[in-house]
């Protein structure tokens, strides 16, 4: 154990280590640890794990890991407001205050970096000791390192835009790229490395270990890739591989839309690739019950309150945009009534949000502080909400133990279907099938169909509010509303008055569509520059 331990140790200093001054640097330190690491399939299995764990926060502000926790990602959309200034940079981003100093706002690429680094590294020694190992298994390493990879990537450029392009282990003379364009990055690497994935991976993950990557992850991310640099033909070509391929296998689209995020329902198959916690006392697991939990829940305290933190505060005008059962948004709703505003909103509501006098939470009444009360104690809410859609439940853990059990849904069969809808309306192809999506999705969603003959410019819009309301509080709202390029109008419109009280205004500004490329890296590699428009 101790050999074993020690070769953990020295393959994290050597590929995924790095110091805040060395924030890229695509030449890792391993040339004698790499070769002593990779010696029979367990090393590369523990390999693997860190790859994974790349990918996954475990500190408290959520900015270790490539994909960080979704929760964050609504602070920095128009679904939520923050509070903490201390909790960098997240309320710095939700506030336009991003510079390319700003604490923490290198996280992604930083990690990011790492993780690439460390999947070129089990590629290439894959490609060395393939015939020490099982050929499933170097079939199943070689498809896990290049979806990671292309993920990675794919965050990269969805936040940086322009990135090195890095895809095997540079010497000191080749380390110091310039940028590549986000078409160059997604043709070039991450759909190449997607389509391996694809080849090599499987229905399900290798050795049942759930949470590694399959091949419905691979052809879903490609779908998302795709979408992303508009290649809307390729976009309806991949997603309808995967929707034939769903026919076939585990793939679905799950009935019933509180079970899809149910903690003993979490391996479904209408979830394509989720980050995987776990608590029980294994530092494992999440901490976000703590930052955005409801502010009052008996039984369970905080620093000597009921409840948590409640660092956040879920947008009204997020919540009051809800359309109704029929279909409509709620000021053009018969079904509409201002005494009873929460009513008739259908299950998305109803299992996204726990709603002030209404909801029953751990057996009690949920009733959180309410205005005219916002200065009781340090601890401050602004609305009658909490999230609940699998983060809060009965298992609520009010501590900073990294023990939260819910995994983060990075991909989901929906988003797919949905994806599809999206390029066929971009294009002006709407037929049948987009209006059987749609209606497929509002239909589990308690809401009325959609009506026929809308024009492109409608239906896009109803696509757009789909996938608000679908994908509340999952870490998508943020990403879409930058690539729509909407982000501006829908952030800086938000109300904030002395019924929030969570400090200034949120603020989108022109430059805030794409981020800037940290001071750190730029000084380590001057090849890097310009940082992006703005910074």
């Amino acid at each position: 154990m101790k050999t074993i331990n020690k070769k953990i140790l020295l393959l994290l200093i050597a590929v995924l280590g790095f110091s805040c001054k060395k924030a890229l640097d695509l030449t890792p330190e391993d040339s004698v640890s790499k070769n002593v690491f990779f010696s029979d399939q367990n090393d590369f299995d523990l390999a693997l794990t860190g790859l994974y764990s790349g990918l996954r926060s475990t500190d408290t502000k959520e900015i270790t890991g490539t994909y960080g926790g979704n929760l964050y990602w609504e602070v920095a959309s128009d679904a939520m407001f923050f509070s903490f200034s201390w909790h960098t940079p997240w309320y710095d981003i939700s506030r336009g205050n991003m510079s390319p100093n700003t604490s923490g706002i290198g996280f992604v690429w930083s990690k990011g970096y790492s993780s690439i680094n460390l999947a070129n590294t089990i590629i290439e020694q894959l490609e060395l000791k393939k015939d020490l190992l099982d050929p499933k298994f170097a079939k199943d390493v070689l498809g896990e390192a290049h979806f990671i990879r292309a993920i990675c990537y794919l965050r990269l450029t969805s936040l940086y835009g322009a990135v090195p392009m890095v895809d095997r282990i540079l010497t000191p003379s080749e380390s110091k790229l310039s940028r590549s364009s986000v078409e160059e990055v997604t043709r070039k690497l991450i759909i190449p490395d997607l389509d391996i994935a694809i080849q090599n991976l499987t229905e399900y993950p290798f050795d049942m270990k759930w949470g590694k990557a399959t091949k419905q992850a691979a052809m879903g991310m490609k779908v998302r890739a795709l979408l992303y640099i508009k290649d809307y033909p390729g976009t309806i070509k991949a997603a309808e591989d995967l929707m034939a391929f769903a026919n076939q296998s585990f793939v679905r689209f799950e009935p019933d839309y509180e079970r899809i995020f149910a903690n003993d329902n979490e391996n479904n198959g209408e979830i394509l690739f989720s980050i995987k916690y776990v608590g029980g006392g294994t530092k494992q697991g999440g901490t976000y019950s703590t930052p955005f939990g409801p502010n009052h829940l008996p039984g369970l305290s905080l620093d000597g309150i009921n409840g948590s933190w409640q660092s956040s505060a879920i947008s009204a005008d997020f919540i009051d945009s809800y359309y109704m059962k029929d279909g409509l948004p709620p000021d053009q709703s018969p079904l509409y009534d201002a005494d009873k505003k929460w009513d008739n909103r259908g299950v998305r509501f109803e299992k996204t949000f726990y709603i002030g006098g209404k909801s029953i939470v751990n057996g009690s009444l949920f009733e959180p502080w309410m205005v005219g009360s916002l200065e009781q104690g340090a601890y401050k809410t602004a609305y009658p909400f909490n999230i609940n859609k699998g983060y809060m439940n009965e298992k609520i853990k009010l501590d900073w133990t990294n023990e939260d059990e819910s995994d983060f849904i990075v991909l989901r069969y929906t988003d797919v279907l949905l994806m599809y809808a999206e390029a066929k309306t971009e294009i002006n192809q709407i037929d049948n099938s987009v209006y059987e999506i749609l209606n497929k999705v509002r239909t589990r969603a308690g809401i009325a169909s959609v009506p026929t003959g809308r024009s492109q410019n409608q239906m896009r819009e109803i696509i757009r509010q789909e996938r608000k309301f679908e994908f509340a509080f999952e870490g998508i709202r943020y990403f879409d509303i930058r690539r729509w390029g909407i982000a501006e109008s829908v952030i800086n419109s938000i109300k904030s008055d002395e019924l929030y009280n969570l400090g200034s205004k949120k603020l989108f500004l022109p430059s805030n569509y794409l981020w800037p490329v940290p001071q750190a890296a730029l000084d380590a590699n001057p090849n890097l520059k310009p940082n992006n428009p703005g910074y």
